[in-house]
């Protein structure tokens, strides 16, 4: 005798298709994994980062100060290798956006970019114009406008103009001094934040003296600073130099006058990389212990697939961008930089973190 159909049938096979198409659904993770993914990513990852910016920056300071005792060609040399050391350090932790780097808006300071009004060069000019020697002082640069005192100003410093500016224009000389002062100071505190005050708050989450009321609310800062900068880097440092497709523009590029465009984003992301995979204690292994081997595989591949692509592009951007091989090779580049946000925001569902709003959402 034919059985009766039942309604549950049709819910059956939903829920036998889904398992087939996500893998066996496991529990988000628990307390005590975010715990130690967080501990390891602030201990191996972002304070090293730090750590080297502030040592890098101390010596950019050292060297634009004998630069301005002896301006001549060694010197300047000497001054622009510091800044390309700085910019280094930089770049590897340009992606954590969140804790001391925010106090004070230090990370506008360090990096006021893109300028898409051309406010540093304006204000720049301002400053070089007056020659007022109180801006010679590092505490009045707290003051001052945000564009000329970090390392876009410095970088404009150091690589505009002929080695005579700074021979025959001592203020010029000063004016970059202090703010490699400015820059090597505000590394510095952010280090010792970090140290002191922040990393005991990210440890003990939940504690009546954190900032964070679990440790999966600290997992939610970290991961923002996997994934958001992702599409930042492909916005800003891809597309807007790419321009509208039929002219390009690489003085968009970031760090176009020091001709590292390109490093920059080879920086970005392998340091991107780091913060999924570089350590035991990492986001990749926590994917996998969730179930989702397939899906972290993918985004570990796509993280390869990416810095292959960027060592074939070579020059600086201000010369090779207008060729039509680095234009292709720079949508490729961008398509895959596609395929990795997509990814890792699918792996935030799986992961059962929520990131919320996105500070570059309406720009």
């Amino acid at each position: 005798m034919k059985q009766a159909s039942s309604p549950l049938w049709p819910t059956l096979l939903g829920a036998a298709c889904l398992l087939t198409l996500t893998g066996v659904l496991h529990a988000a993770p628990t307390e005590q994994q975010w715990k130690t993914v967080n501990h390891t990513l602030v201990t191996e990852h972002i304070l090293p980062r730090y750590q080297h910016l502030a040592e890098s920056s101390s010596a950019l300071q050292s060297s634009t100060a004998a630069l301005c005792q002896q301006p001549d060609q060694a010197h300047l040399d000497a001054a622009q290798q510091a800044f390309h050391r700085t910019m280094d350090d930089w770049e590897r932790v340009q992606h954590i956006q969140f804790g001391p780097i925010e106090n004070l808006m230090r990370n506008f300071s360090m990096q006021f970019w893109p300028d898409k009004k051309n406010l540093i060069g304006k204000q720049l000019n301002i400053l070089l114009a007056e020659q007022d020697p109180a801006t010679l002082k590092t505490d009045a640069l707290y003051k001052a406008s945000i564009g000329v005192k970090g390392l876009p100003a410095l970088e404009r410093l150091l690589f505009t103009g002929q080695l005579s500016e700074l021979e025959n224009h001592s203020y010029r000389c000063q004016l970059t001094s202090t703010i490699a002062a400015y820059v090597a100071e505000n590394s510095a505190a952010t280090v010792t934040e970090w140290q002191q005050e922040y990393s005991p708050s990210v440890f003990n989450a939940g504690s009546e003296d954190s900032y964070y009321d679990d440790h999966q609310e600290v997992a939610v800062d970290m991961l923002k600073s996997l994934v958001e900068p992702v599409e930042a880097i492909r916005d800003q440092k891809i597309l807007r130099p790419l321009g509208n497709g039929e002219k390009v523009r690489p003085r968009r590029s970031e760090s176009w006058r020091s001709e590292r465009s390109i490093r920059n984003i080879q920086l970005n992301i392998a340091s991107l990389q780091d913060l999924y995979e570089g350590h035991p204690d990492n986001v990749a292994n926590l994917l996998r212990q969730q179930g989702a081997a397939a899906q972290a595989d993918q985004i570990s591949g796509l993280f390869s697939d990416i810095i292959t692509q960027l060592k074939t592009i070579k020059g600086p951007l201000t010369t090779t961008l207008y060729q039509p091989q680095t234009v292709t090779q720079l949508q490729q580049v961008s398509a895959s930089l596609k395929q990795l946000d997509l990814a890792l925001n699918a792996a935030m569902q799986t992961l059962d973190i929520q990131l919320g709003f996105n500070s570059r959402d309406g720009d």
